[in-house]
């Protein structure tokens, strides 16, 4: 699997490249599986106002070599030839994130990581926006990491917070998949309609087969798990809280390494995914991967 880096070379964190270098080999298995890509669209005033440096430069030769050194400040090795300029002049988010989302395609990249500022207020919609735009548009699998987040040398668990609805169990498979490849432990979380925790003896119909459909979907998670070797612990929770918070919340509690949400395909759906994922993203203190 390929993963393409969505970096910007301005005020980064040397830290936070380091973690996301890491994270992204983990997912990936190999450092040589990583390829960056920058979409500049004119509108960052290090570039635009750089006029020591030749127009013909300005948003291609100048910003690979701003990356490079980077990445060079942050120990991390990345061949020049792997890091892509995209030059496309527009204002908005979207389009610079179709530009980038173009190149991943291009590129045969199954996973595009990128950072967020995570801003709260005015400014969020303006600064923020950038990722709030691949959580909705993005067709490639989001590695997202925040400025709270704090990465693990090695994953060792992953939190995966499950719908439990049949459309999404290929989504689990490929959780799986990327569990086996790192070597970590699964939690699996679901947060359940609050009947689910009324008494067993609960005489409504509708109720008890609503508590069957989740026994038994929790029932072929953990056999799925056990079928594929994997150390697994299902959770089902029944609350009236948000569930981001939930999420998150007892993703702290297991001790996560790595959260990961699946944002749902179709208008509706993905706009009620993406919703959860955005409030997961702005609030994790761990990297969370995006399934699409």
């Amino acid at each position: 699997m390929k993963a393409l880096w969505s970096f910007e070379p301005f005020y980064q964190n040397k830290n936070k490249i380091k973690g996301m270098h890491n994270t992204l080999k983990a997912l990936t298995g190999s450092a040589s599986k990583i390829e960056v890509g920058f979409v500049v669209t004119h509108t960052e005033s290090s570039l635009s106002l750089a006029f020591d440096i030749p127009p013909s430069e300005r948003f291609s030769h100048y910003p690979r070599k701003l990356i490079k050194q980077e990445m060079k400040n942050a120990g991390v090795s990345m061949p020049a030839e792997k890091i892509h300029i995209v030059d496309y002049a527009t204002l908005s988010h979207v389009k610079a994130f179709e530009q980038l989302l173009a190149l991943a395609n291009n590129r045969g990249a199954q996973l595009i990581g990128l950072f967020t500022h995570s801003k709260k207020g005015y400014s969020r919609f303006t600064i923020g926006s950038f990722a709030e735009t691949a959580i909705l548009r993005s067709n490639i699998n989001l590695l997202i990491i925040n400025p709270k987040s704090q990465e693990s040398a090695k994953i060792k668990n992953v939190f995966f917070a499950y719908d439990f609805t049949p459309a999404s169990k290929e989504k689990l498979k490929e959780v799986i998949s990327y569990c086996k490849k790192i070597k970590s432990h699964l939690t699996v979380f679901h947060h359940a309609e609050v009947v689910y925790a009324w008494p067993a003896n609960e005489s409504h119909a509708e109720i008890k087969s609503y508590r069957r459909k989740v026994n038994r979907t929790k029932q072929w998670v953990e056999e799925e798990c056990h079928r594929s070797g994997l150390s697994t612990e299902v959770i089902v929770v029944a609350d009236f809280q948000p569930t981001s918070d939930l999420i998150l919340a007892q993703a702290k509690k297991t001790k996560a390494d790595l959260i990961v949400v699946n944002a749902k395909v179709g208008r509706a759906a993905a706009f009620m995914g993406a919703s959860i994922t955005r409030q997961v993203v702005r609030g994790s203190t761990l990297p969370v991967l995006v399934l699409k």
